[in-house]
């Protein structure tokens, strides 16, 4: 198994992309700590890794505060011992025009999806820089390289988290620490489909699929290193 004795946490676990990356990792050998603000949502998915025979942790965390972060950390510490594996998924979409978008809806973007990476980051960096071995995983998206009508506060926080993540990798690099950010374009996920109901689902990538790609990014040899990496839906 190519994650036999590691430790995972995945921000936003209890459904979509973190759901599906957690049950990969599992599936690898991982054990796995699950973060989100829905606590039913995290320990149904924390049953699904003990049953693929893993140990699992469902922590309700929002990842906007530090507290609640520094909290999550520290009880994985105290169960595990160490923490290699982060994947920052925690997200939120809010879209309107320039004029419509609510200083409170600003504040909350930035609060999830960007805050939230740079909380989590902080919170393992020095312990993986110790053990000289972590591997710190941000899901941006596409809007995070290319800008679009009405997602005036998503763009931006999807870009400065590409910005956060290569800081974060030459930074953590020497110590063996390792950074990468994904790039989805428009998934299949309960967010995507609340703010877009008018998608063709057959059209969408799948959660499968960028967990997949993630359980690539983490498992490549130690001499090899993806830093970023788009997925662009392909057309049908």
């Amino acid at each position: 198994m190519k994650l036999e004795n590691h430790i995972a946490i995945i921000t936003g676990g209890g459904r979509g992309i973190g759901r599906a990356t957690a049950l990969a990792f599992a599936k690898e050998g991982a054990d796995i700590v699950l973060a989100a603000r829905t606590a039913n949502e995290i320990t149904a998915v924390a049953d699904e890794v003990k049953q693929l025979g893993r140990r699992a942790l469902a922590i309700p965390t929002d990842v906007q505060h530090k507290a609640d972060v520094e909290a999550m950390v520290a009880q994985t510490l105290d169960t595990f011992g160490k923490v290699d594996i982060l994947v920052n998924n925690a997200g939120v979409a809010l879209h309107n025009p320039i004029p419509k978008i609510r200083e409170e809806d600003w504040d909350l973007t930035m609060a999830v999806n960007l805050k939230g990476v740079f909380l989590g980051t902080q919170a393992v960096f020095s312990q993986m820089c110790e053990q000289h071995y972590g591997h710190i995983v941000n899901v941006s998206s596409v809007s995070g390289k290319y800008g679009h009508a009405n997602g005036g506060a998503y763009c931006a926080s999807k870009f400065a988290v590409v910005g956060f993540t290569e800081t974060t990798n030459n930074e953590g690099r020497a110590q063996g620490v390792k950074a990468y950010v994904v790039c989805p374009g428009p998934v299949d996920t309960k967010m995507r489909r609340d703010n877009h109901p008018d998608d063709v689902i057959a059209h969408l990538t799948l959660p499968e699929d960028v967990a997949e790609l993630i359980l690539f990014l983490v498992t490549q040899p130690p001499r090899a290193h993806t830093l970023e990496t788009v997925i662009r839906t392909p057309l049908m």
